[in-house]
């Protein structure tokens, strides 16, 4: 008895190629409702010229390898702060809310001006908008 897989069809819209675009489209939908379109005129956006998230710790060996690490907010959401103790606190705050999970997280500087790289989020923060790469770890004395 053989069994005919429906995904492994001669043409490049197999079964599988049929359902794939349907899905990777509503995907790419519900990535981009997430952010609200601009911010409530009563909180301005912050005017700095760096950006900082909060992001796992390993991130850091590969930054020190020379690798390029690019932070997705389609994959995850990335908070974004305009200086480094704001970040510390308010990772300090999320794990002592159980909003993330216990673990290595570290700060980091991302590439581009707050301005371009944030976008509103629902929780009244700001969040980074586009894909952006690391710069650089920030140290715990910083």
């Amino acid at each position: 008895m053989r069994f005919a897989l429906p995904c492994f069809g001669r043409g490049w819209l197999s079964l599988c190629g049929r359902l794939l675009l349907p899905v990777c489209l509503m995907i790419s939908v519900v990535a981009c409702a997430r952010e609200t379109p601009a911010p409530p005129p009563d909180t301005p956006m912050p005017q700095c010229a760096t950006a900082y998230v909060y992001a796992p710790g390993n991130f850091i060996i590969d930054i020190a390898s020379g690798a390029t690490v690019v932070l997705d907010p389609a994959i995850h959401d990335f908070p974004l702060f305009c200086t480094p103790a704001e970040a510390r606190t308010a990772l300090h705050n999320a794990l002592e809310a159980k909003l993330l999970p216990a673990g290595d997280w570290r700060i980091y500087l991302v590439e581009g001006d707050f301005r371009e790289l944030a976008c509103r989020l629902e929780s009244g923060g700001f969040g980074l908008k586009r894909m952006a790469p690391i710069i650089d770890w920030v140290s715990e004395k910083q």
